[in-house]
């Protein structure tokens, strides 16, 4: 016979029978003896019926006190059999308490009482399927046996045949409950296996989000560099570089491009799929963004010969409830690949549908179009339907992976409806906001990220204030690069590492830049507060996208710029200070 696992074994010997199933059982076994009443003399049926139901009682509610939970795993083993044993026992006394011989009538109805009360035992003890066994041979053991030796001696061919049919039955009973245990330990097995590995995808999901966490700073430091190198190095070729330096300087500056895009996307869609990316949703005004978007996307579409047009209400249904930033870049999203896929001469358009409850923006293209069955693909990533050579001026197949993240961290949707030859339209619902947004001053001076990175700078407008600044940074490469851009704009720097080198010179400079993650357990938020204390300006600089520093850092009104920065959003934060 098989067994099942130790944790099912357990979860049986915790188990008891309802209320309801107890009382209805008490009751049959009643009308059982009653029935053999007119039979035998009273004394007999009425004992059967005490020993059952004295044994059933006893063992149901020694199962159900209190203290039963608090006993050890193999006490509570031991009460459970004997309570299944000395009801069976007591149930295997009808061999003669509630035989009647010579009366087959009697002896059929004893019979069929005693194999269906073996095959509930069988169905409710299957998970100890041996001692089940027992259970089984102990009601029906005894009876069977009398038949078959009345039978023999009293040569009563029927008495044999039902001793006979009783052993068939045993052994059929004790097959199929063996039988069903071993499905059940199947399905026990798949179970665990499948907990597994849910647990186990678990953790995984939560090690990627910490190792991405923990990278991300490492990962951003070094892109940081090289896009603060690269200033440098263009006013060291001089005025009138050679056509091969200038070349090579324009396909660094394209491939740090390209590789900043590439690290954001990628870092956003994990931090998305790990759930440590949380949606900041306030009430957000969509006129003037659509707008920002829209003259944001307008060299885009005037290189690519397409008009952009913007069909929106300023009165009712203008406000929704999102995060200005993902909502900023999933319309940027949606904005940059219908101006890629339209031709030349054709119209992009962006539409505000409002409604009772949510807020429709759609974006729509004169492109190809998407075929039905593709149309799910689109928003997997990686995947590009056009860009099969994997050309990376066509980017990554990230932008709308993130953007439907994006939408449902903030409690919208992301669909599309498309016709090969007759261009897609990408509908991004929102829940509709009543009030108007009401921005502190801390908020509505503060610069997103995203709408930094797009500012237009000026490196060739005239030269900045001489200032003494601060510099905070643990990492060599990054603090070099800096200096060499601030002295080129005629600032004169002092570098240091940790947060105590950092007090030493509170007093020095105009402006401090402060790293957020600094070696020896340094805090770069801390010590920026001091120095602000002091009446000096500080911004930081974070390789870290963590939502909670941000929303920290807004709370507290200190500008939090996110490396790779650019040279050109380096200079125009500085000129605002």
């Amino acid at each position: 016979m098989s067994r099942l696992p130790l944790p099912m074994q357990v979860k049986a010997v915790g188990t008891t029978q309802p209320v309801s199933l107890v009382l209805l059982s008490r009751l049959c076994e009643l009308l059982g003896a009653m029935l053999f009443l007119p039979a035998l003399p009273w004394w007999k049926p009425t004992l059967w019926f005490v020993l059952v139901a004295s044994a059933g009682t006893w063992g149901f509610l020694r199962v159900r006190r209190p203290d039963f939970k608090t006993l050890s795993l193999r006490q509570r083993r031991g009460i459970y059999r004997r309570y299944l044993w000395q009801s069976s026992v007591a149930v295997g006394s009808a061999c003669w308490l509630l035989y009647v011989p010579g009366n087959h009538s009697l002896h059929s109805l004893l019979g069929v009482y005693l194999v269906a009360t073996a095959g509930i035992v069988a169905m409710w003890g299957v998970r100890d399927i041996e001692r089940t066994a027992l259970a089984v041979t102990l009601i029906l053991g005894p009876t069977v046996l009398r038949f078959m030796v009345d039978g023999v001696m009293e040569r009563r061919p029927m008495v044999f045949f039902l001793g006979a049919c009783g052993v068939v039955m045993a052994a059929m009973i004790i097959y199929t409950a063996a039988v069903h245990a071993q499905r059940i330990g199947r399905e026990s097995v798949r179970r665990r296996q499948a907990e597994r590995a849910s647990d186990a995808m678990a953790d995984l999901s939560v090690a990627k989000s910490r190792f991405f966490a923990a990278v991300s700073h490492d990962l951003r430091q070094p892109v940081h560099a090289i896009g603060l190198y690269l200033e440098p190095l263009a006013r060291a070729l001089g005025p009138r570089p050679d056509a091969e330096a200038l070349r090579a300087l324009g396909g660094i500056r394209q491939s740090w491009r390209a590789l900043d895009d590439l690290l954001s996307q990628v870092l956003d869609l994990t931090q998305a799929d790990a759930g440590s990316m949380q949606a900041r949703i306030a009430v957000v005004d969509l006129p003037p963004l659509i707008r920002g978007v829209v003259q944001q996307h307008g060299p885009m579409a005037e290189e690519a010969g397409v008009r952009v047009v913007a069909l929106m209400r300023e009165g009712a249904g203008r406000y929704v409830h999102a995060d200005e930033i993902m909502l900023r870049r999933v319309l940027s999203n949606l904005l940059d690949n219908a101006i890629k896929f339209s031709t030349a001469g054709r119209c992009v358009a962006i539409a505000v549908r409002p409604g009772a409850q949510a807020c429709r923006v759609q974006v729509r293209d004169a492109g190809p179009g998407i075929a039905a069955d593709q149309q799910e693909s689109v928003f997997h990533e990686f995947v590009q339907i056009d860009n099969q050579a994997r050309n990376r001026q066509h980017g990554y197949g990230l932008g709308l992976a993130i953007s439907r993240r994006f939408a449902e961290l903030m409690l919208g949707s992301l669909a599309l409806r498309s016709e090969p030859g007759r261009g897609t339209c990408f509908t991004l619902t929102l829940p509709c906001a009543d009030a108007p947004p009401t921005l502190t001053p801390d908020e509505s001076e503060q610069e997103s990220p995203e709408a930094a990175q797009t500012e237009p700078g000026q490196l060739d407008a005239p030269p900045l204030p001489a200032r003494d600044i601060l510099l905070v940074e643990d990492d060599a490469l990054v603090a070099d690069a800096m200096r060499q851009l601030l002295g080129l704009w005629g600032q004169n720097v002092r570098h240091v590492e940790t947060v105590a080198d950092a007090w030493r010179l509170r007093g020095f400079g105009q402006l401090a830049i402060c790293d957020v993650r600094l070696p020896d357990g340094g805090n770069g938020f801390d010590l920026a507060l001091r120095l602000r204390a002091l009446g000096k300006p500080v911004f930081l600089l974070s390789g870290e996208t963590d939502p909670e520093l941000r929303a920290r850092a807004a709370a507290a009104g200190l500008p939090l710029l996110t490396k790779p920065l650019s040279a050109t959003r380096m200079l125009a934060l500085l000129r605002t200070l």
